[in-house]
């Protein structure tokens, strides 16, 4: 089983103002729910957030209808922290990076070496060697 991580804003929740007191104020991005559906039928997949994860699990819950929770069942035997999610019937929720194959953001740079990391930081104008 292999899990996919998702960032919610600006790529679930279109997130066009910014952070606005972490009200989640904007419709879903097209296709995000079609996408997330199509990937749970292949992988587990949690959503990571810097939001409050209840309020964005009911959002994802209300306008999609796809399950979502913001911690697993817990039984008996779990008596450590959640470390891998893969539960393919319903989204996870939460603040932490588990593991994952793959981690889908709006705001990433692939990392191969520093030299292109930073090239690349560059590019966008967040680096310059002459700092």
């Amino acid at each position: 089983m292999s899990t996919i991580a998702v960032d919610f804003d600006g790529v679930i929740h279109a997130y066009s103002k910014g952070w606005q007191d972490g009200t989640i104020y904007d419709p879903p991005m097209l296709g995000a729910f079609q996408s997330l559906r199509g990937l749970m039928r292949l992988h587990a997949v949690f959503i990571h957030t810097a939001r409050d994860a209840r309020s964005v699990a009911d959002w994802i819950t209300a306008k999609s209808g796809i399950p979502s929770c913001t911690e697993p069942p817990i039984g008996p035997q779990d008596v450590a922290p959640m470390e891998f999610w893969n539960d393919q019937t319903q989204l996870l929720v939460t603040n932490r990076k588990l593991p994952a194959v793959a981690y889908i953001d709006d705001r990433g740079i692939r990392f191969a070496d520093w030299a292109q990391t930073l090239s690349d930081l560059n590019t966008l104008g967040l680096w310059s060697a002459a700092w």
